[in-house]
């Protein structure tokens, strides 16, 4: 059952319900800060006292960008944190980064100069600052409402809102490509499984409006091609806002009985590639938080991934990546930047194999690009990072390409890698919700791609 549903994965990663916080509407005074004091997102224009964190000054400006461009090529790198000193950096560490320097020797960070990359449509920053005022949560938490557009909560008051945020974040009228996945042993030998995907986003459509909603965030399609054990199968998902209010439509078409069926909602704690990921850490989390108590922390300065343009460059293998308990990290680049931290605890009665989650997301994106995660026995088990980067030419920032460490297996699972692939990733593409059906689904499984 574990591997019938990473084919999911490896494009989706957008289902989200979450339990209701404490509520304190949002001002106008403060919503009349974005665009001054706070950027057009909500993130703090200004750059830190230190001066390590510069001022947004909008971000990179839409412009062509070939496959292997990286705007910070030039960046020499201020330092290097190894497992001999990063305790001298601790305060800027999350408690993943320290399992990895205390499980590898040989693990290191190397720290770039921060550069604030994130940038939008101007149409996107205008329905956001609309939202500032206008958007509520309802249903305990679980939908919101009024806004088609935008980032619901640009000023959030609960962790709630600021995991909406995430995940609905602007990721274009949609998109289609392939991506691959790689299941690491110890020994850094990997299975790679590649997957071709089509997605709709309903929410973030600038022709959607309040009324035309519908309350539907996306619809998608995606099928396994490789290994061979799994090529074949595909999946149709629509995807609501609100899930309580109305739950996921799943169908999946196997190939051996030559047919499409519908299948309940998966979530929660089921496994993921060979068991190193839970369904409900796709795109870093996905939800739903019902099981979790959720606390919203703060705002610290930490050292996460970040402009890390290498990794997606199409001049490297996959191979070139993989390592042994972890990927090569002279290929990964960090930068601090200011995160918005926030915890989730398991609630008492409820079942899930992570007893204790601590999410950090960006405040420049609202993308979550780290995440520490404790068993039952209040262990640290696992740690999850994004390496995110932004495509000038779209414009939108992305979280691609992610890894997930288990520090107790010492293996991890890499996903969304496409250097290998002859294309990349097609943004801005679209097909009406008429397209995502049961029978397209077996039209797709089977057509030559």
């Amino acid at each position: 059952m574990a591997h019938k549903k990473n084919r999911m994965t490896l494009l989706l990663g957008v289902l989200l319900a979450l339990p209701l916080a404490a509520l304190a509407k949002v001002t106008p005074e403060e919503a009349a800060q974005l665009g001054t004091t706070l950027t057009p997102i909500g993130a703090e224009k200004a750059g830190n006292a230190a001066g390590t964190i510069p001022a947004w000054d909008g971000g990179l400006p839409q412009k062509e960008m070939k496959r292997s461009d990286n705007p910070y090529a030039a960046d020499k790198p201020l330092y290097t944190i190894t497992a001999a000193n990063y305790k001298q950096y601790s305060a800027q560490l999350t408690e993943g980064y320290k399992a990895l320097f205390q499980t590898f020797p040989d693990y290191k960070m190397i720290v770039y100069p921060t550069h604030r990359s994130a940038s939008y449509p101007q149409w996107f920053y205008d329905a956001t600052k609309k939202n500032a005022t206008g958007v509520e949560l309802n249903d305990n938490g679980y939908g919101f409402c009024c806004a088609a557009q935008g980032y619901p909560f640009p000023i959030p008051k609960n962790g709630t809102e600021l995991m909406w945020n995430h995940i609905l974040r602007y990721n274009t009228k949609g998109y289609r490509g392939y991506v691959n996945a790689a299941e690491t042993q110890p020994d850094g030998s990997y299975v790679l499984e590649r997957a071709y995907g089509e997605i709709t986003f309903i929410y973030n459509n600038p022709k959607t409006t309040v009324d035309t909603l519908k309350n539907q965030n996306l619809y998608a399609m995606v099928k396994t091609l490789a290994p061979p054990n799994k090529a074949g199968t595909a999946d149709l998902l629509h995807v609501p806002v609100d899930r309580i209010k109305e739950q996921t439509g799943v169908w999946e078409f196997n190939p051996a009985l030559g047919r499409v069926r519908r299948i309940g909602e998966v979530g929660y704690d089921n496994p993921l590639f060979d068991g190193l990921m839970t369904h409900d850490q796709l795109d870093m989390f996905n939800g739903p938080f019902d099981r979790y108590t959720v606390k919203l922390i703060g705002k610290k300065e930490m050292l996460v991934p970040y402009n890390d343009y290498v990794l997606y460059s199409d001049k490297l293998k996959y191979k070139d990546i993989i390592r042994g308990g972890h990927i090569n990290q002279d290929l990964a680049r960090y930068e601090l930047h200011r995160v918005w931290v926030m915890e989730a605890d398991l609630k008492p009665g409820f079942s899930h194999i992570y007893k204790k989650r601590v999410f950090y997301l960006d405040e420049d994106s609202w993308l979550v690009l780290a995440q520490d995660i404790y068993d039952n026995r209040d262990q640290f088990w696992r740690f999850a990072e994004a390496h995110a980067i932004t495509f000038a030419n779209v414009p939108v920032v992305v979280n691609g390409v992610q890894v997930h460490y288990d520090l107790q297996s010492r293996r991890y699972v890499a996903v969304n890698l496409f250097n290998e692939e002859p294309q990349q990733v097609e943004y801005d593409w679209e097909q009406p919700p008429s397209y995502f059906t049961p029978q397209q689904l077996q039209k797709f499984a089977t057509a030559g791609k």
